[in-house]
């Protein structure tokens, strides 16, 4: 005996209602995820395709519900409940006789849940983007809002609360992520300096400690399995060769060349006969006023204050000034005198005369400018190929001067906290040099001097490896021989390959933040109120929300849905 209802199609929430002649089979996962894309193309298709009908529905329903009132009777009230039309929804039984849409009945919550969440993030290809990346963002964000709606749904069973959570989500994660993203643009220019000198440094062959840089939670635990100070340990061996390399390379000697102060003297040595030998010959050079003007200016820093503070000037500083305040000077008297000043300094700065030695440098400078400005201008065929030739001795020597006050004697390396405290000081660095001292600066833990930060890996006993023989005796217990001897070598592996991992190009990556990692979720699509319509049309597609007319029209058999 049949019931008049077997055709009528079971609606979530009502299936108690509807009578059915047998138990349908569940849905499959794999079908409910691959037909969900085809779904929402054809639910957002079939909107516009249904509007005819729906509109008729529609004023059927109205003029049902008016001669129910009218009639004041109950039984009077079914004369004018009309028979609903079922949209036609061509796009979907389209997709669906192609196999692209398939049967998915009696889906389970989470399937539910996924069908809605696809659903969504395909409705993100319906949207205007201005890029693939954009494209992506709207898709992901649309997956998570879609996901979140119908499980708040799901967890409440009120479908209005889902579409609100659904609609919101999206525009709710871009605002956020902009946020966040205007949040790590300020940080960006505050750490302007800060990260172009790491950057630099990373580019010469210096590492860091990325959790030093850059605390996240990830640079974090990598470092303490990898043993913080055994992870610096390594670091500062690294970086004194690479220190040690650049600072060869900037004053031009052979690579494995030991620094010392003997090398850079021999340096000097060799630049002084070439550049500065044949300056010797060009006799008188009178002073200008540039030259003039530059000892003034020495002088002013001190006997300026010392009108009111007579005792505020050293004797030593005024005197030395006053002895090159001369109308002419010969050339060869100059450079001897020069390399004799710079090499007083040097001396008094170890000394802790700072004021004399910056004097004294400031000195050596002045003359050295002057025998250029002189050669410049003269009318030597010669004097422009002496004159480069003397700027590159000059220089040259400069730098063998700066390496020797940073030599470690006995060690043949230099210390690059040597230069980090020159820059603080105000000393001018430049090139290699320059890399060298900022690097030290900013990241001290990692320029330790080798000979004072003791055996690298030393370690307690009771630390990773106690922990090794604890589990290799626990996997030998086990699981025999191997398990245990792999059990062992677990914790000490683990360290190992962390530590690897941080000092290498990609973990090196990591001490820098990553002030982009916003940019992919804070790009907003390019009509919001589109994505917000598109959003609510698949959730509404998927949840059987019927209004109090259609629940009684149902309840009268006159839906079908």
């Amino acid at each position: 005996m049949t019931t008049g209802y077997e055709d009528l199609i079971p609606v979530s929430g009502y299936e108690d209602l509807i009578p059915k002649t047998k138990t349908a089979r569940s849905a499959s996962t794999l079908d409910v995820a691959t037909s969900a894309p085809y779904k929402a193309l054809a639910g957002t298709a079939d909107m516009f395709l249904n509007a005819p009908q729906n509109i008729i529905n529609l004023a059927k329903m109205g003029y049902g519900v008016a001669g129910t009132e009218l009639g004041g009777a109950k039984f009077l009230g079914s004369r004018f409940a009309p028979e609903i039309t079922p949209p036609p929804n061509f796009a979907t039984n389209a997709l669906t006789r192609m196999g692209l849409i398939r049967e998915t009945p009696n889906m389970t919550p989470e399937q539910r849940v996924l069908d809605v969440g696809l659903q969504s993030a395909t409705g993100a290809v319906l949207n205007p983007a201005r890029s693939l990346s954009e494209l992506g963002s709207t898709a992901f964000k649309n997956l998570l809002g879609g996901t979140a709606g119908q499980t708040v749904s799901e967890a409440t069973d009120s479908p209005m609360l889902g579409l609100a959570t659904a609609m919101a989500t999206p525009g709710a994660m871009t605002a956020a992520a902009q946020q966040r993203q205007l949040a790590l643009q300020a940080q960006q220019q505050a750490n302007a300096v800060r990260d172009a000198t790491i950057r630099s440094a990373q580019q010469a062959g210096f590492v860091a400690t990325p959790g030093s840089i850059t605390p996240s939670g990830q640079n974090v635990l990598l470092e303490r399995l990898a043993g913080k100070t055994r992870l610096e340990q390594l670091a500062s061996s690294r970086n004194q060769s690479t220190a040690d390399r650049l600072a060869r390379q900037a004053v031009g000697v052979p690579e494995n060349t030991p620094l010392t102060s003997e090398a850079m003297q021999a340096v000097r040595a060799q630049e002084f006969a070439k550049g500065y030998a044949p300056v010797n010959q060009i006799g008188p050079i009178q002073t200008d006023a540039t030259f003039r003007a530059e000892l003034a200016n020495l002088s002013n820093k001190f006997t300026g204050q010392a009108k009111s503070f007579p005792n505020a000037a050293p004797d030593k500083v005024k005197t030395e000034i006053t002895n090159y305040q001369v109308p002419i000077f010969d050339s060869a008297d100059a450079l001897e005198a020069s390399k004799a000043l710079r090499e007083q300094a040097s001396v008094n700065f170890r000394v802790g005369e700072n004021a004399l030695a910056k004097t004294q440098k400031a000195i050596s400078r002045a003359l050295e400018d002057q025998i250029e400005r002189s050669l410049a201008t003269a009318g030597n065929p010669n004097a422009q190929a002496m004159l480069d030739q003397f700027r590159a001795s000059r220089q040259r020597m400069a730098i063998s001067h700066s390496i020797e006050d940073a030599v470690r004697e006995g060690s043949g390396s230099i210390d690059a906290k040597k230069f980090a405290r020159d820059i603080q000081s105000g000393k001018y660095l430049s090139g290699e040099l320059k890399t060298i001292g900022e690097f030290a600066n900013v990241a001290p833990k990692v320029n330790q001097p080798v000979g004072s930060m003791g055996t690298p890996g030393a370690g307690s006993v009771l630390g990773r490896t106690g922990t090794g023989v604890a589990a290799g005796g626990l996997g030998l217990l086990t699981g025999g021989p191997l398990m245990g001897l792999a059990a062992a070598a677990a914790p000490e592996a683990t360290s190992a390959l962390a530590r690897q991992y941080l000092l290498s190009k990609f973990g090196q990556s990591r001490a820098l933040p990553n002030y982009a990692a916003s940019d992919f979720m804070a790009q907003d699509v390019v009509n919001p109120k589109l994505r917000q319509a598109l959003m609510g049309t698949t959730f509404v597609n998927n949840q059987n929300i019927l209004s109090p007319e259609q629940e009684e029209l149902l309840r009268l058999g006159r839906l079908n849905r």
